[in-house]
């Protein structure tokens, strides 16, 4: 006599001993990116005493400095709820003046030969995120370092944090202004092999003009581009730049930001958003070092 077949098991029975761990492995990851994301926000928010000048420096173009200040400057904006400057420092015209709608046609230039901090609203152009921008010269040769410096004094008045687009010439005028005052320095470049390699030499550079301790304290930002040509591999760049420098991050690419039109955080995606959150994380960590008074 044949014996009948068993009846199938049902379908909660059916599923893998492994799925309550696949639900508590979801969950683990879930709480640690929102505690992640906390000690970023808390970093973020570092008490300030005097006012900090960060440079975003790249010897190469396209490594993507206008957009590092722009997402960076809106980012420790919003997060600190306090002013903060965005300069184009650029021996010529620069694009941090493109990408926003300008209020006055003034730039850094004009600014220099200022007398007074109520002086400010005739040359900054505020913008939505929070972030206010001062276009750079409207013509090559027009800013000196000694001018860049004078600026950069007025607006330390108002503006706890500025954020410097600068050339990508180390050896233009004012980038003598750019890194004599500068606290930090964010190093920007992408994944290509010229960009990555012109990053490091920018980093000898600094090394071998006086400049070692900034550059061991700067922070490395890799912006991904799309069709990079002859990429270097991540993590071998990870490896490189986080020897030499004091973190490194990786923002993936974001169609806002390689539009380059009218900058607007609100379009961001959230993998950017939550990589230059890890830039402000890291910059807000070394804040303190920033005693500087106001004025100077």
């Amino acid at each position: 006599m044949r014996t009948a077949s068993p009846a199938p098991a049902p379908a909660a029975a059916r599923m893998p001993a492994s799925a309550p761990g696949r639900r508590r492995s979801t969950l683990d990851r879930l709480r640690s990116g929102e505690r992640r994301c906390r000690e970023h926000l808390r970093l973020i928010r570092s008490p300030l005493q005097g006012s900090c000048r960060v440079a975003v420096v790249g010897a190469k173009g396209g490594a993507g400095k206008t957009s590092l200040v722009l997402t960076l400057g809106a980012m420790l904006a919003a997060e600190r709820g306090e002013p903060v400057a965005a300069v184009d420092a650029g021996s010529h015209s620069g694009s941090l003046g493109r990408r926003i709608r300008r209020r006055t046609e003034a730039g850094i230039a004009d600014l220099a030969t200022a007398r007074h901090p109520a002086d400010l609203d005739r040359y900054v152009s505020p913008t939505p995120s929070g972030l206010t921008v001062l276009a750079g010269p409207d013509r090559p040769g027009a800013l000196s370092d000694a001018g860049y410096v004078s600026a950069l004094d007025l607006l330390a008045q108002r503006f706890p944090i500025t954020l410097t687009d600068s050339g990508t010439g180390l050896l233009d005028d004012p980038m003598r202004g750019v890194l004599g005052l500068a606290d930090q320095l964010v190093l920007a470049t992408t994944p290509g092999v010229d960009s990555a390699g012109s990053a490091a030499a920018t980093l000898d550079w600094l090394h071998a003009h006086g400049y070692g301790e900034l550059a061991a304290r700067s922070v490395t930002a890799i912006s991904a581009v799309r069709g990079t040509a002859r990429p270097v591999e991540s993590a071998e760049l990870r490896a490189y730049f986080g020897a030499r420098c004091r973190g490194v991050v990786e923002l993936p690419f974001d169609e806002h930001l390689a539009a380059g039109a009218e900058f607007d955080p609100g379009r961001l995606g959230l993998r950017t958003r939550a990589a230059v959150r890890e830039l402000a994380a890291l910059v807000g960590a070394d804040l303190w070092r920033a005693g500087r008074p106001t004025g100077r």
